[in-house]
């Protein structure tokens, strides 16, 4: 019989551990949407100085914890999430910082791994663009720019309980929807190329320097949806192309 040695025994030990880690780093990667949001630092302040924190008044590098209220007044902000996953607030916006990011007043744009609750709804995303917007007259409209995401209702704890499980619908890029304060899922359109431009030259790109996560993905989608479309800054970083001289050449 083979008689295991401790150094053997501990290296057995360790490769296995190591294999564990290594399992479980995969599986986040694979699954970013389940790293939880639990924190948010303010990345940029954009037309004066009115972002908020819990009502006190914050500059860029102030941070949010969970259960925490960002907000703004005229003012708009950027946001990094501490699961990678960024966020911009138009101005007169609100939401709180949590496993689901919840919307109370205005409209942001999510990019990343992201879960946004407005009302009787949830949106659900493992790393794609849309935008998540409270309309004034109370109801919701979600809009993908790129990816793909998962809307589904929320019941409420409050009413008598549904016999049939919340319907999910898949939003895909270049879709939007409506959902009413009820939570009725309206019918699924299509972005308009003047809507689009209307997004992108709006209060949630216009003069923003921080790039958003997947912003290659995000002008991939845009061209190939509306091809031939002017595209503003999306807060790619730029390339500069060195010129060659031949010598001989007159340029």
């Amino acid at each position: 019989m083979h008689r295991w040695q401790p150094k053997q025994f501990r290296q057995i030990i360790y490769g296995f551990l190591i294999s564990l880690c290594l399992v479980l780093g995969v599986g986040a990667w694979l699954n970013p949407a389940q790293a939880q949001i639990n924190q948010a630092t303010v990345t940029e302040v954009l037309d004066g100085n009115q972002v908020f924190i819990q009502g006190r008044q914050v500059r860029v590098n102030s941070v949010a914890g969970a259960g925490q209220q960002v907000s703004t007044g005229a003012s708009r902000a950027g946001l990094r999430f501490n699961n990678g996953a960024a966020g911009r607030l138009r101005p007169n916006t609100s939401l709180v910082i949590g496993q689901c990011v919840q919307i109370q007043q205005g409209g942001i744009i999510a990019s990343g791994p992201t879960n946004a609750c407005a009302g009787s709804v949830r949106a659900a995303t493992r790393g794609t663009t849309f935008i998540m917007e409270l309309e004034d007259d109370g109801s919701y409209g979600c809009k993908v720019l790129e990816g793909s995401v998962s809307v589904t209702p929320i019941d409420n704890p409050d009413s008598t309980p549904k016999s049939d499980p919340p319907q999910e619908l898949i939003l895909e890029e270049g879709k939007k929807v409506s959902i009413s304060k009820e939570g009725e899922i309206g019918k699924v359109e299509s972005i308009t190329a003047e809507e689009i431009l209307a997004i992108l030259n709006g209060s949630l790109f216009s003069g923003f320097s921080q790039q958003l996560p997947g912003g290659g993905n995000l002008q991939r989608a845009i061209q190939q949806l509306f091809p031939g479309i002017p595209l503003p800054n999306l807060g790619l970083p730029s390339i500069r192309i060195p010129s060659i001289r031949i010598p001989g050449l007159p340029f």
